[in-house]
């Protein structure tokens, strides 16, 4: 079980590190001047789906991230002598 969840971890890492080095920065623009007829929330479609999944795959990068946490917490916290010296006490 963990190591699937290290595998999805690394997977989910990967697809949105690529998914955000790899959208399209053309209608995101500073120096836009307010004579622009483009809203932001006049936006195609293929944003709100990168949107979207970048926002999914953020939520499962913290998730499963956390899950991982948990389990190596339980695994190695009880091996570990100085959180068993603090709980002797």
């Amino acid at each position: 079980m963990y190591k699937l969840l290290l595998i999805l971890f690394i997977f989910v890492s990967t697809m949105l590190i690529s998914i955000i080095l790899f959208q399209d920065n053309d209608e995101i623009d500073i120096s836009a001047s307010s004579n622009n007829t483009k809203s932001p929330f006049n936006t195609n479609m293929s944003n709100k789906i990168l949107t979207k999944s970048i926002i999914l795959l953020a939520s499962l990068f913290f998730i499963i991230g956390l899950v991982i946490n948990n389990f190596n917490v339980k695994k190695y916290g009880k091996n570990n002598i100085t959180f068993y010296n603090i709980n002797k006490m």
